[in-house]
């Protein structure tokens, strides 16, 4: 969940150069030699390096994109995995005698305090209990990039208010750092929308380059749609909102939809492969989307179905569900 929770868009530069090198020396335990195992940067989703293993042991000596860091290690086929926060010190990662998933971390700082936590909600069946944990972490840990990490993700699914206070505790560092960036523009942009509600107006650039306002390019009932490339369901999904654009669309329905991809060649290719032929807009800067933000997107794809008057009259609809809204909308049923 926090791995979800903690993708965001940009990377910040490194405030230090003459940071130590992260300097991380690698146990596992069965893993043949040869093994490669691929570090990426959450921030950004992009492997920054590999490794292969050799008799068990690894080690990657280099600059992370950003120090701390929130990091994952994979194998090629995913099989094995474990997320931590890294920083540029000497660092171990001992999975000698345990999983690869529950391998012991030193080093960092960041990871120290926040170990303690991330065992605990484990055992926790509860969201509500996990937020109140979550809540308690970042009140005590206000210069742990975790706190921030933590509170950009809930920022979406929290009161306003309470966002506002929880970031106004949090250490100027953590304010100043992407995650702070992007709970700060959240602050700014965010209006709650719900059925009922009217739509909020914004603008962003199409794969030209050209900026479209959602307000100029609405029709008798327009889909808000939030999806990425790389997001698995939202592909799943395309082929059926195709059918239903290709049914309404002469009838006044129209799409607008946000990408929340970081690389313009990937949404581009996307967008040809499943044969998207509406709106289409984005800033590449993933969940650090204006768009995304202004409608508390949190997880993807999300939608919004807005009448002709400019109201949420629908939220989260795909299929049968959407077309049915569609039509009601339209008169037609």
């Amino acid at each position: 969940m926090f791995v979800f929770l903690s993708i965001f868009s940009c990377q910040e530069k490194l405030t230090n150069p003459g940071l130590e090198k992260f300097n991380l020396t690698g146990k596992t335990k069965n893993l043949p030699d040869g093994t490669v195992i691929y570090f990426v940067d959450i921030l950004t989703n992009q492997v920054f390096d590999s490794v292969s293993i050799l008799k068990n042991v690894f080690q990657l000596e280099k600059n992370l994109p950003v120090s701390p860091a929130n990091i994952y290690l994979h194998t090629k086929d995913y099989g094995e995995l474990k997320s931590f926060w890294a920083e540029n010190e000497a660092m171990i990662f001992d999975a000698s005698e345990s999983s690869f998933s529950k391998a012991k971390i030193s080093g960092s700082k960041t990871q120290t305090e926040f170990e303690p936590f991330m065992t605990q909600i484990d055992t926790i069946n509860s969201d509500e209990k996990i937020e109140a944990l979550a809540m308690n972490f970042i009140r005590q840990y206000r210069d742990n990039r975790a706190s921030a990490s933590m509170l950009a993700g809930y920022a979406p699914n929290w009161d306003k208010t309470k966002v506002r206070d929880l970031f106004t505790g949090l250490s100027k560092e953590n304010k100043t750092s992407v995650y702070g960036l992007q709970i700060a523009k959240y602050i700014e942009l965010n209006r709650k929308h719900e059925v009922g509600d009217q739509f909020t107006d914004f603008e962003m650039k199409n794969p030209h380059g050209t900026t479209l306002k959602l307000s100029q390019n609405l029709g008798r009932v327009t889909l808000l749609e939030f999806w990425a490339s790389w997001c698995g369901p939202c592909r799943k999904q395309n082929p059926d909102l195709v059918k239903t654009y290709e049914k309404y669309k002469n009838a006044g329905f129209e799409i607008f939809s946000v990408s929340l991809d970081f690389s313009k060649d990937d949404w581009e290719k996307a967008i040809q492969k499943d044969r998207l032929t509406w709106k289409q807009v984005s800033d590449l800067k993933g969940r650090n989307s204006t768009g995304g933000i202004t409608y508390g997107v949190n997880t993807i794809p999300d939608n919004f179905l807005i009448d002709e008057h400019g109201n949420i009259i629908a939220k989260y609809l795909w299929g049968e569900k959407l077309n049915d809204a569609i039509e009601e909308a339209l008169g037609i049923k």
